[in-house]
């Protein structure tokens, strides 16, 4: 294993996540609307979809999406479609029940909503197509690279969607107002569905 290109590969991904965009924004809303202790596992979520990125790339099958942009022009509506859901949820929801039960469940769907947004976005592949190839050394092993770069970037993305949330629910004790967080977070999920079908990747 090359570490000085593995070293190179932690900056540029970790520069090319913490750039705010819809995951970014998408956990941001998270955090403000439900805590950090119930959208935690959201992290983990981004951070599956990386290894997902990372295995789609490495594996080649990412030369199947740079070749056939209509791939992502379908992520991306589908992305978009499932925020304007639940932009529309946040406009019109009521209070919740804040059971052990109901939390494990929204825990859940936690991870599962950041797993979801995180592969629909076209940004998150675009950057695993030009970042990963770039930092794979002929010398070394290939498998234990490829291994070792999905590993860091998980890490990565662990770390920076966490503190994003961790941030968010420091400022969410400025809403003392549930009504108006529900507001707030469903203006945001419907910004994020917007740049996903809107902006150019």
């Amino acid at each position: 294993m090359d570490w000085h290109l593995l070293l190179l590969f932690s900056a540029a991904f970790t520069a090319a996540v913490a750039v705010p965009g819809p995951n970014v924004a998408f956990a941001v809303a998270q955090a403000l609307k439900h805590g950090v202790r119930a959208t935690l596992p959201g992290a983990f979520g981004f951070g599956l979809a990386t290894a997902v990125h990372a295995t789609v790339v490495l594996l080649g099958v990412g030369l199947l999406i740079h070749d056939n942009r209509w791939v992502l022009t379908y992520l991306r509506w589908g992305g978009g479609i499932y925020l304007a859901y639940l932009a529309f949820g946040s406009f019109f929801a009521t209070s919740e029940s804040s059971d052990a039960k109901t939390e494990m469940s929204s825990q859940r769907k936690m991870f599962a909503d950041s797993f979801l947004v995180s592969l629909t976005n076209p940004k998150g592949w675009l950057a695993s197509l030009l970042i990963y190839p770039g930092f794979i050394s002929p010398h070394f092993s290939y498998a234990i690279q490829a291994v070792a770069l999905s590993l860091t970037a998980m890490i990565i993305s662990l770390s920076i969607y966490g503190g994003y949330m961790f941030l968010a629910h420091k400022a969410r004790a400025a809403f003392d107002n549930k009504a108006a967080l529900n507001k707030v977070t469903g203006v945001i999920y419907a910004t994020v569905a917007l740049c996903l079908v809107l902006l150019p990747y």
